[in-house]
């Protein structure tokens, strides 16, 4: 035998030794789920090839699919799958698999894009301290999920492993049976967007900003991630792991990053230095072509630092902070961007569905609430946004879901755009959410096991009105928006018996009173909210008489 063949024969030979005695140091876990297609991701202790089994029962080796690539970080992508289907599988190299069959061994595709099917996902940030918290968390999901049903992707909002999201953290802290979630990689696919503690292992933000350009950044975090970043699920391509969208069945995601802020022009992506709102970067461009591209009915955006949040002292100080707010939110609200989720503050809050605010806490004007009521559909507040028509898409709620491994417990600045806010000791949860066909249902749930906020978006049309011939001219009601006792202020030509109608934005009618006009010109009609027990919301006052109908919009706060 020549010398050649003999030192390829003890290599196959070392490749097979290799691949028997090899051990499982990460993974198996999910990344970019499509409707026809998988990405398996996982880590051995030994270098080999790479395969993976898959069928549609336990144990099935109906199909394999193979990458020659020897390494340690194995990544198999698996293609031509059907939509919404459960696959079983398994891995390996070509030589054997890497353990016995197991049941939690599964994934399912995604939907596919032209349907409604339901959705459940499950959104959390901060995550990674590797403590008694985060194993609650995780157990709390757990139970919840046996009880009513698994979610179908799970978002990270950033800060994923603490303290700088260096590899050994993630394997120790994220990635593990103990405190980690070792259980539910092989299952659960998960979207992700980076925290400034990960960003510590890419570019350091401590003690100053990001000086590298973002196309370069490299590190533990981004080693991990496997996102569609070329449109290969849906959206405009960002040909980068930093930021990203695709699409989910009839929802379109976008994971960007409020790291990439710098002092540096250049590279100051986020807008840190600028506080024009024409500010552009390279991220910002793509934001808006991404948007304006998409026609899915629902849109969910998730960065880590918070644009709004009781931490009042940070949200208008941190740049970070002010520059998403400054810089996302009007390019988000002016597509009908539904839902941005964060972290970084640890703690849960939501705001009301709000549009506008750009500035500083303080700037927050009652005209900039859409809706100010509870948003929960059990007390008839759900939120409602319009799929046609002036208001067509006008409304987002921003909720921050940092405290899935740490909470805080300051002492909260009261601030007009939030709703609710769960600061304290023991305050840890995740937040759930639901979206079937034009409807959205979020839950709040603790690591207790407890459901402590909910709220409800509705996508409907609007309802049609029929003006008539308007001999109802200046109206108008003020304050606007009002608390307790409003004045409703109107000028008619005609006398008579005029009509005056408070709904809801379902249609539901609050109030329903007589005005007697004995003499034409300006009238006036005092509307007591309190008396009569109004919640906070927005709500259509009509005005109608003599074949006429004028319509107020109004804001109860």
């Amino acid at each position: 035998m020549k010398l050649k063949h003999i030192i390829l024969f003890f290599l196959f030979l070392a490749v097979i030794s290799g691949a028997q005695s090899q051990t499982l140091i990460r993974g198996p876990y999910l990344q970019s789920p499509g409707q026809t297609s998988m990405i398996l991701r996982w880590r051995t202790d030994v270098a080999t090839d790479s395969r993976v089994y898959y069928g549609s029962t336990l144990g099935s080796t109906d199909f394999i699919i193979d990458s020659a690539n020897v390494t340690t970080e194995h990544r198999v992508k698996i293609t031509a799958l059907a939509p919404h289907t459960k696959y079983f599988y398994n891995i390996g190299s070509s030589a054997s698999m890497l353990g016995a069959t197991n049941s939690n061994y599964y994934f399912t595709t995604a939907p596919d894009t032209n349907t409604t099917s339901p959705v459940r996902l499950w959104a959390m940030g901060d995550m990674g301290h590797g403590n008694d918290g985060q194993a609650l968390v995780r157990e709390s999901y757990i139970e919840h999920a046996a009880a009513t049903k698994p979610a179908d992707l799970w978002l990270w909002l950033g800060d994923n492993a603490y303290y700088d999201g260096t590899d050994s953290e993630y394997t120790v802290k994220v990635f593990d049976s103990i405190y980690g979630y070792h259980h539910l990689f092989p299952k659960l696919p998960f979207a992700s967007t980076s925290g400034n503690h990960d960003y510590n292992s890419i570019c350091p933000w401590e003690p100053d900003f990001c000086t590298l350009d973002p196309a370069t950044h490299t590190g533990p975090y981004l080693d991990i991630i496997d996102p569609p970043t070329h449109g290969e699920l849906g959206g405009v391509p960002s040909n980068l792991k930093i930021f990203y969208s695709f699409d989910y069945g009839n929802i379109h995601f976008i994971s960007l990053n409020s790291e990439i802020g710098s002092q540096d022009s250049t590279f100051d992506w986020l807008g840190v230095t600028d506080s024009d709102t024409s500010f552009t970067s390279p991220m910002i461009a793509w934001l808006k072509a991404d948007l304006a591209a998409t026609t899915k009915k629902w849109k969910i955006a998730f960065w880590h630092q918070m644009p709004y949040s009781a931490a009042q002292f940070v949200t208008d100080w941190s740049p970070f902070c002010k520059s998403s707010r400054r810089h996302f939110n009007p390019i988000l609200e002016k597509y009908g961007v539904d839902l941005v989720l964060n972290g970084h503050d640890h703690s849960y809050q939501r705001s009301h569905l709000i549009n506008g605010h750009y500035g500083l806490n303080a700037s927050f004007t009652p005209d900039m609430l859409v809706n100010g009521t509870s948003g929960n559909d059990a007390l008839g507040e759900a939120y409602v946004k319009y799929l046609t028509g002036p208001q067509a898409g006008k409304g987002t709620v921003y909720a921050i879901a940092g405290n899935s491994s740490s909470n805080s417990a300051y002492n909260p600045v009261e601030i007009a755009s939030m709703f609710t806010m769960q600061l304290c000791d023991t305050c840890l949860g995740s937040l759930f959410i639901d979206i079937d066909g034009d409807r959205l249902d979020a839950h709040y749930l603790t690591a207790g096991g407890v459901i402590q906020d909910q709220f409800t978006i509705l996508k409907q049309y609007p309802a049609a009105i029929n003006e008539g011939q308007n001999t109802l001219n200046d109206a108008h009601i003020f304050p606007n928006p009002f608390a307790e006792t409003a004045q409703i202020e109107f000028t008619v030509t005609e006398t008579g018996i005029y009509q005056l109608e408070m709904t809801d934005l379902l249609g539901k009618k609050l109030v329903e009173e007589n005005i007697t006009v004995t003499k034409p010109g300006k009238q006036q009609f005092e509307l007591n909210v309190l008396q009569l027990n109004i919640p906070r919301g927005s709500y259509r006052i009509k005005i109608s008489g003599n074949q006429t109908n004028f319509f107020i919009n109004a804001v109860k706060i």
